[in-house]
């Protein structure tokens, strides 16, 4: 039996650039703001895709829409995730969606 997620799961989707001389950096500060976003309530999930070139995709999965919104209080002025994407990449875009279908 697979753990499939639930619906109404709610994923951030984030987009970065990264140029090649900061992706090793890029990578080794994830493994610090993983700590971070991972200890916080409703935090499923965290994948980090690279989709070629200088394009990175980090999709946060969590538990409902109340445990996404409290995380984004907390992670909107967190030194180590403002320090991790200042020193090592360029924020691009940021969207969030409902979990609806699950195959």
């Amino acid at each position: 039996m697979t753990n499939r997620p639930t619906l109404d799961q709610v994923l951030e989707i984030i987009r970065f650039t990264v140029t090649p001389e900061n992706t090793s950096a890029f990578l080794e500060g994830r493994a610090e703001v993983e700590r971070f976003t991972g200890s916080l309530a409703g935090h499923v999930s965290t994948e980090l895709l690279h989709l070629g070139g200088e394009n990175w995709l980090m999709l946060i999965r969590w538990e409902d829409e109340a445990a996404v919104k409290a995380a984004q209080q907390q992670t909107a002025t967190s030194p180590v995730i403002t320090e991790w994407i200042n020193q090592t990449a360029q924020f691009v875009s940021f969207e969030e969606g409902t979990v609806r279908y699950v195959g």
